[in-house]
């Protein structure tokens, strides 16, 4: 069959015709698809809600409580590890070491204690977005002896809700996220300084209590009413 024998009719033509355009458009299609799905993604209606919009942060805890008795000059090493086990946000990570001096010999004695982070293994550290602290303080006889040192992992993290007019859903979202950063191991390290007698009969350790406490959340995002 030569290529009069496919137009010698009008209908063979139309066919000729068409099957022409499907070879063109066809693979013209499949090449432009992945680029037209992702304009759909990022186009129109992918913004979420918009408007006046209601923000609550959801919040759940997770916590980690040890005690330790130390002597003066004397350390010891914290652990809190923190798993991707959700999709939730950390806002915040915070150490509290608490420790109450009642057995000193006299005015003039005493213990404190200071702590210091070692954050190398917790993502987002080697970006400088989660950085090492340090902190000291005295263990008073009257109580809330001690230092605590907060990390927010979520910029200006507050668990406060509010109304937001300008942004859309999914702004808001990006605005509120950890970035993933903050997974890993939190390691601190206390040591004591221990005031006393000459002798160290009365006061020669002081007990420490020490909790690591993370704040994770998840946003919910809703329209205002009225």
């Amino acid at each position: 069959m030569d290529f009069q024998d496919l137009v010698d009719t009008p209908q063979k033509v139309k066919t000729l015709a068409g099957t022409l355009v499907f070879l063109v458009a066809f693979p013209v299609y499949f090449e432009a698809l992945p680029s037209l799905i992702d304009d759909e993604i990022s186009g129109g209606g992918s913004s979420g809600l918009s408007g006046s919009l209601s923000v609550v942060f959801e919040e759940s805890t997770t916590s980690l409580s040890e005690s330790v008795s130390l002597g003066d000059g004397e350390s010891h090493d914290t652990f809190f590890d923190l798993m991707d086990e959700s999709e939730m946000s950390i806002g915040f990570v915070e150490l509290q070491v608490s420790c109450f001096d009642n057995d000193e010999p006299g005015p003039g004695f005493t213990d404190s204690v200071d702590g210091v982070s070692d954050l190398s293994d917790v993502e987002g550290y080697s970006t400088g977005e989660i950085a090492d602290q340090s902190a000291d303080g005295d263990c008073s006889g009257m109580g809330n002896g001690g230092f605590s040192i907060r990390w927010d992992v979520t910029p200006g993290y507050t668990g406060e809700s509010f109304t937001e007019e300008e942004m859309n859903e999914n702004d808001i979202r990006e605005l509120w996220s950890d970035g993933g950063n903050g997974r890993g191991a939190w390691i601190a390290t206390i040591t004591a300084s221990i005031e006393t007698d000459p002798i160290g009969f009365v006061d020669n350790d002081e007990d420490f209590d020490i909790t690591w406490t993370a704040v994770f959340f998840e946003l919910i995002i809703e329209p205002t009413s009225g």
